[in-house]
Formats: structure tokens, C-alpha cells, sequence
């Protein structure tokens, strides 16, 4: 694990969900007490580093499911993986290893049977279901 400063580290490491290895980079910053934030924001970041991750063939919007984009916007960046519901299931109590890594792999998983399927079958709800405007998108994270 890479520490940028005193509250911030990265992760780089590979997963194995079923039949493809993939490296990931995990980004995560312990926010300060006082900083005015939601749990969206501070949330572990996770991205695939390779393979990329292939949008369907034949799928029309060309869209990825349940993933997040720098500012709301596909073109500017990588994708970040959409892992759990901010409000229900994370903590920045959490152990990123007890939790965030879990759920990267079972993401992993269930983007395996989508490419297969065209159906996502795991659980959750994504950003589209989230009511607060200011966290559409993620800022870009400082390191």
C-alpha cells in the first residue's frame, strides 16, 4: 500500500473472481473530523486497471453498469466501481479489507455474467437512485 500523506493511501493489487485476473487500484482518504461531507464522497474509490473493462457488445447506450465517472461525465476519466449503498452499507469504520475488497470481487463477478448475459444480477442500487445532486459524479482525487 502507497501512502500519499498522513490520511491517504492507495492500493494496488489483483483479484481473481472466476476467470479473469484483474489488477485494481484502490484509493481511499480518511476524511477530517470537521470536513462537511456524505459517505458518497469520502467512500473508497476502486478502479480496474486491467484488463479495461468492456462496455457490451450490442449494447446501445454503450454504457457500463454500476459505475461512477469523474463529475458525473463518461468521457472525462476511468470508471469507479459502484460497490455498496453509501447509506446502508459502509462505514468509515469499515476495514477496507473486510469490506471494499470483498465487494470489488464480487462486483468483478457479476460484470463477468453481465458480458455474458447483458443482465446485471447482483444486488443494489446505483447513482441514478441517489437524491443528492452534489454527489452525481465523484470529484477527481488529489494525490
Amino acid at each position: 500500500m502507497d501512502r500519499k500523506d498522513d490520511r491517504t493511501a492507495v492500493w494496488t493489487g489483483q483479484l481473481r473472481p472466476t476467470k479473469t485476473t484483474y489488477r485494481l487500484r484502490m484509493f481511499y482518504r480518511v476524511p477530517r473530523l470537521l470536513e462537511r461531507t456524505t459517505v458518497k464522497l469520502v467512500q473508497p474509490r476502486v478502479y480496474v486497471e486491467r484488463p479495461d473493462l468492456q462496455r457490451k457488445p450490442g449494447n446501445s447506450e454503450g454504457r457500463l453498469p454500476h459505475v461512477y465517472w469523474i463529475n458525473g461525465d463518461p468521457s472525462n476519466g476511468e470508471p469507479c466501481l459502484c460497490l455498496f449503498d453509501p447509506d446502508h452499507e459502509w462505514s468509515i469504520c469499515d476495514q477496507l479489507a473486510d469490506t471494499t475488497v470483498l465487494w470489488a470481487s464480487k462486483w468483478l463477478y457479476w460484470y463477468e455474467a453481465w458480458l455474458v448475459t447483458g443482465v446485471w444480477f447482483g444486488p443494489g442500487r446505483h447513482e441514478e437512485d441517489f437524491e443528492d445532486d452534489r454527489s452525481k459524479g465523484l470529484e477527481a482525487e488529489e494525490v
